[in-house]
């Protein structure tokens, strides 16, 4: 498993190529530069991303993730459902469908996911995070904890502006 310090590393890297790869789609597009855009086509391939990530050993995934997410341990089927519910939300922040439903959406999955994270921290669990799936052995750490901060406050930050 990575340590915290590469964990931060691989996402940082992640997010700065995903935010490369959607500045480059955001001014290719026509009339499509307002901060809105931005936002949400950096968010909606992040989505994207991490979404398909988790898709490549689910059933892992669903093992990971259930031992953190609050959800998952009440519903059995959240967890099958969770990589489907980014790729769903992802298309749909990319091609500007019913943002402001789904920018609620994603405030309350973030919000649902950093209490899932502060409480497993908080018991002081020894975690792997379900963020990018079980392809990368990432530590569930302030790194997934901060991921999710950033997400949520992108998401209040698309929906004062």
């Amino acid at each position: 498993m990575l340590n915290k310090t590469q964990s931060f590393f691989l996402i940082l890297c992640i997010f700065i190529v995903i935010y490369i790869f959607s500045d480059f789609y955001t001014k290719n597009m026509e009339n499509n530069t307002e901060f809105n855009n931005k936002i949400s086509n950096y968010m909606g391939f992040i989505f994207l991303s991490f979404g398909f990530l988790k898709l490549y050993d689910i059933h892992k995934f669903v093992t990971i993730f259930n031992k953190y997410d609050i959800i998952s341990q009440k519903i059995n089927l959240y967890p099958y459902l969770y990589p489907f519910i980014e790729i769903l939300v992802g298309l749909a922040l990319i091609n500007n469908y019913q943002m402001i439903h789904f920018i609620k959406l994603i405030i309350v999955l973030m919000m649902i996911s950093i209490g899932g994270v502060v409480v497993s921290l908080y018991r002081g669990k020894e975690l792997r995070c379900g963020c990018l799936g079980s392809f990368f052995h990432i530590p569930l750490s302030y790194v997934t904890l901060s991921e999710n901060i950033m997400m949520l406050v992108m998401g209040i930050m698309y929906l004062n502006i």
